[in-house]
């Protein structure tokens, strides 16, 4: 290492900066997948003749950009790159996912025929206590867990099965095919709080991580709604962008 990244104290860059451009040169590349454990301070220090403080000043500054994290008591690690949406579409989360370069993946956690409770009849117009379809997942890119999301399906879309979540591998096509149902628009709202002690569990997340909660109805080509989502996403590793545009002069 000491060979591939040399580290000329004679020039007028410190050389903690130029140790963070190696850094993330070799995250950004690629040598240094995610999930990598980065070399100790000590042995980073000692294989390139650097002093400890050195290697923790170009550290942090790595930390700072977004591309690492501390993980106490186990050293540092490669972050998983971040999924962005960008809001001007709607598109289900596995199509979102490769369009960005990400492998999509989905644990199912629950699929049930559920009394809708107040909020899910609302959002779906059916009355209270209406058999409804829920379906709970775990969704990850790259392998790692990404978010965790609660469906609800209006009524008459009750045969979907897990078997056909299996099929389809994407909600919104399952629905297609199955009923002949396409999404046209949602409405979604984003709030910003700290996990629940399952979304902890099932995110891998620690306490005090906040997620980015979304609620979404998704609505037909009769704009008659049949999805209601509840999804808590992991904040460090999901961004929305929004595409704003000028509004047009008359």
């Amino acid at each position: 290492m000491g060979r591939r990244w040399p580290i000329d104290k004679g020039l007028p860059t410190p050389a903690y900066l130029q140790l963070h451009a190696h850094l993330v040169d070799a995250i950004e590349t690629g040598a240094w997948p995610a999930g990598q454990a980065l070399p100790s301070e000590r042995d980073l220090a000692a294989a390139l003749g650097l002093s400890r403080m050195t290697v923790r000043r170009a550290f942090e500054e790595v930390v700072r950009d977004g591309l690492v994290e501390q993980r106490r008591g186990s050293g540092t690690y490669v972050r998983s790159r971040r999924l962005e949406q960008t809001v001007d579409r709607v598109v289900g989360f596995t199509d979102e996912a490769r369009l960005l370069g990400f492998q999509p993946g989905s644990r199912l956690l629950e699929i049930a025929e559920v009394a809708a409770e107040s909020e899910v009849a609302a959002a779906l117009g059916c009355t209270e206590g209406t058999t409804v379809r829920r379906i709970s997942r775990v969704r990850t890119a790259d392998g790692a867990p990404l978010a965790l999301q609660t469906a609800y399906l209006r009524p008459s879309m009750l045969g979907l099965g897990s078997a056909d979540l299996e099929r389809f591998q994407s909600l919104y096509a399952a629905v297609e095919a199955l009923f002949g149902v396409a999404p046209q628009r949602a409405r979604q709202t984003i709030t910003a709080r700290l996990p629940s002690r399952s979304e902890r569990r099932l995110l891998e997340i620690g306490r005090f991580d906040p997620v980015l909660a979304l609620e979404r109805v998704t609505f037909d080509a009769d704009d008659a709604p049949f999805e209601y989502v509840r999804s808590a996403y992991r904040g460090d590793r999901y961004s929305l962008a929004l595409d704003l545009r000028a509004p047009e002069r008359s």
